[in-house]
């Protein structure tokens, strides 16, 4: 399914969208899915029994409608996904994330990212500013090839705040690293978080920082999270 541009997609609360093997939905204009602390809006496979790796992806394109944030940095418009649960995805060859950004920039706030083959967010090619926030990210797996990973988060670029997450059996598998994150380039604020058994073949089995990655750690609770070296947090400077 495909929101074209200058199109926005409303999702109301209590809203369930079932998805087939191998079929996503692509953002090229603007998604706004926002459900409440009661009334989540989920995003789940169509299949019975269901499994990780039921459907494809939901991908926010780099002509999408980035989410907008006032002074204070509260949201007031844009792509949002807020009170969404996501679960089971990971179809297809082109599957990288749950939760695909390309160069784009939605809100993603109180959202429950769980039980899919691939990065619960895999965001690539940012140079703008992206927020992820207040979520839980749980059971996550990723199959990485040369020292890749992210089965939690992976962040390439952009200026990125990960505030208030929960982040709990991730795993990067095979030559793996970072399995609730991984970051590299940009500037990263990693704040507030919760680490709970996570793990990454190589290292960093909470997160993992990379080339260059000008990077703020604080006031996180990083427990039982396990990686053949580092089990906590690796960072490689550029």
């Amino acid at each position: 399914v495909m929101v074209n541009t200058g199109v926005t997609l409303t999702i109301e609360p209590g809203v369930t969208v079932k998805f087939d093997k191998l079929k996503s939905l692509q953002i090229n204009g603007e998604l706004i899915a926002r459900g409440t602390a009661n009334t989540n809006i989920t995003f789940t496979s169509g299949s019975t029994p269901t499994a990780a790796g039921d459907w494809g992806f939901i991908l926010f394109t780099d002509v999408s409608t980035d989410a907008v944030f006032d002074a204070q940095g509260i949201y007031t418009s844009g792509s949002i996904l807020e009170y969404c649960t996501v679960e089971y995805a990971g179809s297809g060859t082109n599957s990288l994330g749950a939760i695909q950004l390309t160069s784009s920039y939605p809100f993603i706030n109180y959202c429950t990212i769980r039980n899919n083959n691939i990065s619960g967010i895999y965001a690539s090619g940012l140079t703008g500013t992206l927020k992820i926030t207040n979520n839980t990210i749980s059971n996550n797996t990723r199959y990485c090839t040369d020292g890749d990973g992210g089965a939690g988060i992976y962040i390439s670029g952009g200026t990125v705040t990960i505030s208030n997450n929960t982040f709990i059996n991730n795993s990067s598998t095979y030559r793996g690293v970072g399995g609730g994150i991984f970051a590299k380039d940009g500037k990263q604020i990693i704040t507030n978080n919760t680490f709970i058994n996570n793990s990454a073949a190589y290292d960093g089995g909470a997160m993992y920082i990379l080339s260059g990655a000008e990077t703020i750690i604080a006031h996180n609770t990083i427990t039982g999270n396990t990686a053949q070296g580092t089990g906590g947090i690796y960072t490689l400077w550029g």
